[in-house]
């Protein structure tokens, strides 16, 4: 479903992604992880299109979209879902018209079919008959299934998540989780999830990738991630304070700023 080759990608002269190849088989669920800062957003950002890379390939359903006329890509963005780290939805519309404006903006369906579309969605995510309350009204994890529920709309081959669990307590995360797998299996769904929740990346991954510095430092199945002796993804995976990876600011360097 989607190939990546040696993607390059810097801001003001800084590598972010410094020769990143990555490959995913339709149907998997590939995990992106990595400390703040590594590039896993960056990638993210590269393989939907809202930037361009500086060199490097992306292929998506066979065709190289860095190379692809805005239109044609346009069209094959119709395939892609995308669940944003808040939910992003829009406050002045009910549940069931945030779920429902992919479809009125991508088809000419008559209303009647479109509120079917969008009850059959709901009902997916375990929201039916939630369709006319406010954003306002409902929980932060009824709005990331909302959220959820917009990004299926269009029953997309491609679903891409970035951070789903942000924000959620453990069992909300565990839910979102759930969903995400059922939903790949029954829609047939290639999914490209970000997160630096291991949790839940461990719960959902058929294949994982972990960003460091902007270089691709571990590639494989959770189980080989788990085995492997390296010592930044040991750290990472453990949640350790002590290892490789560099903390920004430590209490001394902490204190010392503050006093002067």
């Amino acid at each position: 479903m989607i190939v990546v080759r040696d993607l390059v990608k810097a801001f003001n002269g800084r590598p972010i992604l410094d020769g990143i190849s990555v490959t995913v088989k339709k149907r998997d669920v590939l995990v992106i992880m990595g400390g703040s800062g590594c590039g896993k957003s960056t990638l993210l950002r590269q393989i939907i299109g809202l930037s361009k890379p500086d060199s490097g390939e992306i292929w998506i359903r066979g065709q190289d979209i860095t190379r692809m006329d805005e239109r044609v890509f346009t069209e094959m963005r119709k395939k892609f879902g995308m669940l944003f780290q808040s939910g992003a939805l829009f406050n002045s519309m009910t549940v069931g018209e945030n779920v429902s404006l992919p479809i009125l903006e991508h088809t000419k369906l008559a209303e009647e079919v479109v509120n079917i579309m969008v009850k059959i969605k709901l009902e997916l995510v375990g929201l039916t008959g939630f369709e006319h309350m406010m954003p306002s009204e409902i929980s932060g994890g009824m709005k990331k299934r909302v959220g959820l529920a917009r990004a299926i709309a269009m029953d997309p081959e491609l679903l891409f998540c970035d951070e789903p669990s942000a924000g959620l307590d453990p069992v909300m995360t565990a839910v979102i989780d759930t969903l995400m797998v059922d939903l790949s299996r029954k829609l047939g769904m290639t999914l490209v999830v970000v997160t630096h929740d291991m949790a839940s990346a461990f719960r959902i991954a058929t294949k994982m990738v972990m960003l460091f510095q902007g270089k691709l430092v571990a590639s494989g199945t959770p189980e080989y991630i788990k085995s492997l002796d390296n010592p930044i993804v040991k750290q990472f995976i453990n949640g350790e304070a002590d290892g490789p990876i560099p903390l920004r600011l430590s209490s001394d360097d902490y204190l010392k700023n503050l006093l002067g």
